[in-house]
């Protein structure tokens, strides 16, 4: 490790003085340290590293708003469980091809059961499109220009021309 130079020599023999010893061995652990001095801190140490791995196990299953987010397969089966009840005439593959769909939506139960019943079984994309606009799934009733939102976007008009449209009549679509 190189040690900075100084041109002032009494502020080099300060740094000197301070600086400790590169012996090249390996800084201690807590549990060395504790023990050189006689304390028996094996408890403590222990429930601060469950603590620590509690705590990052939960960091990585929370997403960015520090919610927990559900496994994926789990969100998948339950969309295949709401799909299936309101659309039984469809096959299982069919079926499963939409879950997994709405699925890579990333919406929470409540909410995939919502945009469901409002853009229909067929709507992963629209519910997708409409969030990333910001538009609700609350806003899928609001009646613009003599047709609902829902029915606006289950014809092929883009989210983001629905807020546009929404926005020139002084509507708000989001929550």
């Amino acid at each position: 490790m190189t040690h900075p130079r100084f041109t002032d020599p009494e502020l080099q023999a300060v740094y000197a003085f301070l600086t400790p010893a590169d012996t090249g061995a390996q800084t201690d652990t807590a549990e060395a340290i504790a023990a050189r001095e006689g304390l028996d801190l094996a408890a403590e140490l222990a429930a601060v590293r469950q603590r620590t791995a509690r705590a990052a196990a939960a960091r990585r299953r929370s997403d960015h708003r520090g919610r927990r987010r559900e496994a994926p397969r789990a969100r998948e089966g339950y969309a295949f469980t709401v799909l299936s009840r309101r659309a039984g005439h469809l096959r299982r593959s069919e079926l499963r091809a939409r879950a997994q769909a709405w699925a890579r939506v990333g919406l929470w139960p409540q909410e995939m059961e919502a945009w469901i019943d409002a853009v229909g079984v067929d709507g992963a994309a629209i519910a997708r499109d409409c969030r990333t606009a910001g538009i609700a799934v609350s806003a899928m009733n609001v009646t613009l220009d003599g047709m609902r939102v829902k029915q606006r976007l289950r014809g092929g008009e883009p989210a983001f021309s629905v807020l546009a449209r929404a926005a020139a009549c002084g509507r708000s679509l989001s929550d």
